[in-house]
């Protein structure tokens, strides 16, 4: 069920490639529960027009993070990659948006 998830969001995650090569990853890693690969990334410097202070992000079962991340950004993080499994087609126009009106 897991992996039928994970290929429900895979568009969304695959949207992740171009964030994530702008913020020039360094590490990677695989976390299994929730299933999401995890970058840490140099910097955010592309998205600063839109959210100044961004530490972290995530798109599908992908999560950035940036080099400002807080003690629970990480955890912060697997609770959208949580949503996003719970609400595979409509959960990443949801945060999309929530992060462009909230400033």
């Amino acid at each position: 069920m897991k992996l039928l998830i994970f290929f429900l969001n895979l568009p969304h995650s695959l949207t992740s490639v171009i964030p994530l090569i702008l913020s020039i990853p360094y590490s990677f890693r695989i976390v299994t529960n929730p299933l999401a690969l995890v970058f840490r990334v140099k910097s955010f410097w592309w998205f600063n027009a839109i959210m100044k202070h961004a530490r972290a992000m995530t798109i599908g079962h992908i999560i950035l993070l940036g080099p400002k991340e807080l003690k629970n950004d990480f955890e912060h993080e697997l609770i959208h990659v949580k949503q996003c499994e719970k609400y595979p087609f409509i959960f990443p126009f949801l945060y999309g948006y929530e992060a462009m009106t909230k400033e």
